[in-house]
Order: C-alpha cells, then sequence, then structure tokens
C-alpha cells in the first residue's frame, strides 16, 4: 500500500517554534515544504515546540501527553531541537561565577534526558510495523560573546553523535553558524534569524537521503 503523505512531528524548544522569525518562516515549515516537493506528497505537520523549554521539560511531556505520544506513534518523520536552554541556563551562572560545574552538570542533564527521550519514542513505536526517521539538531552556539561556551556546545554535540541509528541522524549545524552572527543571528543575539533558519532547514534536508525518505511513502 502506497501512503498518500507523510505524518511529520517537530518536537522541540523555540527553535521548533521559529522564534525570531516571522510566522511560516521557522525551519520546520521550510523544511516541511522541502520534503513536500522531494517527494511529491502532502506533509502532514503537527507541531510541539515550546518556547524556552528544557531537555527535562520536553522529555517530561514526552512522559505524560497523551496527544503528544500519538503523535509520536503516527509520525513518518520526527525532528527534535533540544539542549540549547540547559546550556543557557548554566552559563549564566558559569558566566558570573566562573565555574565550570554549572555546565557540566547542565551537559550530564542533558546526556541523559536526551537518552530517556529516544527511548520513550522507541517504546512508544513497539509494534508499529512503519518505518519513521528521526532528525536531532545539534547545537550551534547561542552564546558567541560568552568565553569557554564554544568548547561546551562542541561537547554537547558530540555526545549527540552517539545516538546515530540507521533511523536516527544528527544534524550538525555548529560549523555552519561559526562567524556567521550576523548573518544568521536575530537581534535577541541568541535565536536565528529568517536566514538562519534557512539554513537550518538546508542542514536537516541533508540529514536524509531521498531514498531513505521515499521508504516512508511505500
Amino acid at each position: 500500500m502506497v501512503k498518500t503523505m507523510i505524518n511529520y512531528l517537530a518536537f522541540g524548544d523555540s527553535l521548533t517554534v521559529g522564534f525570531g522569525a516571522p510566522e511560516g518562516h521557522g525551519f520546520v515549515s521550510i523544511y516541511r515544504q522541502k520534503v513536500e516537493r522531494l517527494l511529491n506528497v502532502p506533509v502532514h505537520l503537527k507541531h510541539a515546540g515550546k518556547n524556552g523549554a528544557t531537555t527535562s521539560e520536553l522529555l517530561e511531556t514526552l512522559e505524560s501527553d497523551p496527544s503528544l505520544q500519538k503523535d509520536v506513534q503516527e509520525a513518518d518523520l520526527i525532528t527534535i531541537t533540544a539542549g540549547g536552554n540547559d546550556l543557557i541556563q548554566a552559563a549564566i551562572p558559569f558566566f558570573y561565577q566562573g565555574d565550570a560545574l554549572f555546565l557540566k552538570s547542565a551537559l550530564q542533564t542533558y546526556e541523559s534526558n536526551y537518552k530517556k527521550l529516544l527511548l520513550q519514542i522507541e517504546e512508544l513505536r513497539k509494534g508499529i510495523d512503519n518505518p519513521y526517521l528521526v532528525a536531532l539538531i545539534g547545537l550551534y552556539n547561542p552564546l558567541p560573546q560568552v568565553p569557554d561556551a564554544a568548547y561546551w556546545v562542541q561537547r554537547f554535540n558530540l555526545f549527540l553523535r552517539k545516538l546515530e541509528q540507521p533511523h536516527v541522524h544528527i544534524v550538525q549545524v555548529y560549523d555552519a553558524f561559526v562567524g556567521q552572527d550576523s548573518r544568521y543571528i536575530s537581534e535577541d543575539a541568541i535565536h536565528p534569524n529568517e536566514q538562519g533558519y534557512d539554513e537550518l532547514a538546508r542542514q536537516v534536508e541533508k540529514a536524509f537521503s531521498l531514498h531513505q525518505l521515499q521508504q516512508l511513502v511505500h
């Protein structure tokens, strides 16, 4: 049986919401259109983005929200943005007190929560035969003005690579954003602007081959 549409679940923090870009210009909307054009089928979007959400909050939502759990079970394609807020919340006390323990502990929480997020998704998909793909979107450096931030962002990203599986792909956006703050970052100096989200969508598009996406339709 050939499917006539793709279910796309976008889950995560303000990057999933598209904060900082005009309505419809976040990476989720752009990526959805790209997949529609590539596969020539409608892509039905379920949006589960929340501004300011940490990995702990996202995990809690996934564990307790039945409608999100149903979306996970029905999704063919899932993108996740998480971890930026964990990093930012730890960077503030670090910036004032200079104690790397704040960042170290944020990294540990992030690692543990991310593993649990993926396990929860796998648990929810048990017994469902349809193939699905997950893109985990790495961090760019949201705090280039904070000394040592680059080092910690890369530690976060390095961990993400360990989660790679045949159906789980890691989208590294760090390199694309380095030195491009004036082009890609909005006036709040943290979130991407329209061009930044465009670049994010381009990087996400590279995560899966056309063949992998076509498997979702057949």
